[in-house]
């Protein structure tokens, strides 16, 4: 039997890894986790890829929370999941190489130079004085696309 302190622990735990109040309150017997981080065997090849449905597990708070710790949630992984398998997925797919070059601006009187980059989404000009900051805009742009 779980006590108050620990059941408030784990409802902490729970709202922090996206779950909502109702589900903690209100949780069934039965539920479907889907993976956020593939599953592999011993050869270490993935047995069971991302977005595979456990189904029939305990929907308990204390068994859910056991499983968010590796991977398996009640929702299905998504771009807008802030879990950190779907967090680094997404990052590795904002994260592609980009081709920054360096061009002379328009006005030769201009003493720095400016790094440029393009968006592979809608083929946006990024524009900044070093490399590093033309990524670091690039990367921010590129959230906004959703």
């Amino acid at each position: 039997m779980v006590g108050i302190t620990e059941r408030n622990q784990q409802k902490k735990e729970l709202v922090d890894a996206g779950f909502s109040l109702k589900y903690i309150d209100e949780w069934v017997p039965k539920i479907t986790l889907y993976r956020h981080r593939a599953s592999y065997n011993v050869e270490g090849k993935i047995s069971e890829e991302v977005g595979t449905a456990v189904k029939g597990v305990p929907g308990n708070p204390d068994y859910v929370l056991r499983k968010k710790k590796i991977g398996l949630f009640p929702w299905i992984p998504s771009e807008s999941c802030d879990c950190k398998w779907c967090a680094e997925r997404n990052r590795a797919v904002d994260l592609e190489p980009v081709q920054v070059e360096e061009v002379k601006g328009a006005d030769e009187t201009q003493s720095s130079e400016e790094n440029t980059a393009t968006c592979p989404n809608c083929d946006i000009v990024i524009s900044a004085k070093s490399g590093a900051s033309v990524l670091s805009r690039l990367r921010a742009h590129i959230k906004t696309h959703g």
